[in-house]
């Protein structure tokens, strides 16, 4: 696998996070779109407040993610960039299978986070990066 594929994949990975992360914390009520009545029904100022906790923490993926792009990749952080966007796939699925809150919009995200994680762990099992030819 190219660097160049490595890097486009992780700086493609921490613009996806910074949205999500943006609009988690700044405009929290759009996450209202991916949820049932009864999710919406259930929102308290302690959800508001970890809805928030959860803006920062996004960011952050985000903002590791990114520096991640600007060293040099190796196999593992691949594999490690796949597992971040695997567990939010997990935690998607959980909540879409356990509770009655989120509506079929939220498989939105669990798409965007699966397709990280796959071409994550893709180019991780690749034997070696080759260096970009710039």
């Amino acid at each position: 696998m190219n660097e160049r594929w490595a890097r486009i994949y992780l700086r493609a990975m921490a613009a996806y996070w910074l949205v999500f992360g943006l609009i988690t914390l700044f405009v929290p009520s759009l996450m209202s779109l991916f949820q049932t009545p009864a999710g919406v029904a259930a929102g308290t100022a302690f959800s508001n407040h970890v809805w928030m906790h959860d803006g920062f923490d996004i960011l952050a993926v985000s903002a590791l993610v990114f520096a991640a792009s600007q060293v040099p990749i190796n196999r593992m952080m691949l594999g490690a960039a796949g597992v971040a966007a695997l567990l939010p796939t997990l935690g998607i699925a959980n909540s879409l299978i356990s509770t009655s809150y989120w509506s079929p919009l939220f498989l939105v995200p669990f798409i965007g986070c699966l397709a990280f994680a796959v071409w994550g762990f893709a180019l991780a099992s690749r034997p070696t990066l080759a260096p970009s030819p710039v």
